[in-house]
């Protein structure tokens, strides 16, 4: 089972300032109070990098892509069971004030399931399939 979350500065913090705290602070804090991952992942969009051809998508409003996995549910309905005691939630939260954007555009949250396709299966297909009509 996978989460991914876009997240956001908190407005009046640099993008160095939330990867450092984000980093040294609020991850470190996230796994000690919430052990039930198997990962977690930490993209950050740079944002002085162009992609792909222009025209293509639009300006990213985020400054991080999350991804959390967990081994099985049972992991991650003990997550959910660790953040419904209130002085659990509160450190998260309180923390997360300090660095991120809580506001409903500052953070998205998905449930996702992924599929993962080992380069060699794609080029197969990518390959020219020899035809056997005349």
């Amino acid at each position: 089972m996978k989460l991914m979350f876009l997240l956001k500065r908190k407005p009046g913090t640099t993008f160095e300032q939330f990867r450092d705290y984000y980093e040294k602070r609020h991850a470190p804090l996230a796994v000690r109070l919430l052990p039930y991952f198997e990962s977690y992942e930490r993209n950050y969009i740079l944002h002085d990098q162009e992609y792909g051809p222009s025209g293509i998508g639009a300006k990213v409003g985020f400054d991080v892509v999350t991804c959390i996995r967990f081994k099985t549910r049972t992991d991650y309905e003990r997550m959910l069971q660790a953040l419904s005691d209130s002085t659990v939630l509160e450190q998260i939260v309180q923390d997360e004030e300090r660095f991120m954007d809580r506001s409903p555009e500052g953070r998205l949250m998905f449930v996702v399931d992924e599929v993962l396709t080992p380069a060699e299966e794609l080029q197969a297909f990518a390959a020219p399939h020899s035809s056997s009509a005349p």
